[in-house]
């Protein structure tokens, strides 16, 4: 699987022999067959693998009883931030930290995934709303939304009433 949620996982039965020479596949114990050994979109779970022979239904195999198909862990990190010191000032920060799930190797975004970085920390910023996000960097379509509003604000600007 290639991300947490994902359907696409895949069994491959591949190389059979013996029998009449023509075979059927089942993924779920008997419960239905088919010509291919090739299944695809796959959610996870524990799949009981067998082949027959197609001309002697009754003569099967079990390949493999409980083959398990796994998923990596929910992508997910914590975001922190601090906001601009002064009015018209450019030192705010977006801090992205613990993240886990996946491959274990991540990229982010604080511009709504149009940039991606290895860094997880976005310091120079302006007051403004980011969108920030997290993705696996070996599955760059498993991508999360840890915060797709993070407003940076700064303080009003200095006045004095004359």
């Amino acid at each position: 699987m290639s991300c947490f949620g994902s359907t696409d996982g895949a069994i491959s039965i591949t190389a059979p022999g013996g029998g009449s020479g023509s075979w059927q596949y089942s993924i779920n114990g008997g419960g239905s067959w088919q010509a291919s050994g090739n299944y695809t979109n796959l959610t996870p779970g524990t799949y009981n693998v067998q082949i027959r022979d197609a001309a002697y239904p009754t003569c099967y195999k079990v390949l493999n009883g409980s083959l398990t198909i796994t998923q990596p862990a929910v992508l997910k990190a914590t975001v922190t931030s601090t906001m601009v010191s002064c009015n018209s000032a450019n030192d705010g920060i977006i801090n992205i930290t613990g993240p886990s799930g996946g491959s274990g190797n991540y990229e982010y975004s604080i511009d709504g995934g149009t940039t991606w970085l290895a860094t997880s920390l976005f310091n120079g910023l302006i007051p403004d709303s980011y969108d920030v996000r997290i993705r696996d960097a070996a599955n760059t379509a498993c991508e999360i939304i840890l915060n797709g509003g993070l407003d940076i604000t700064g303080p009003t600007a200095l006045s004095v009433p004359w």
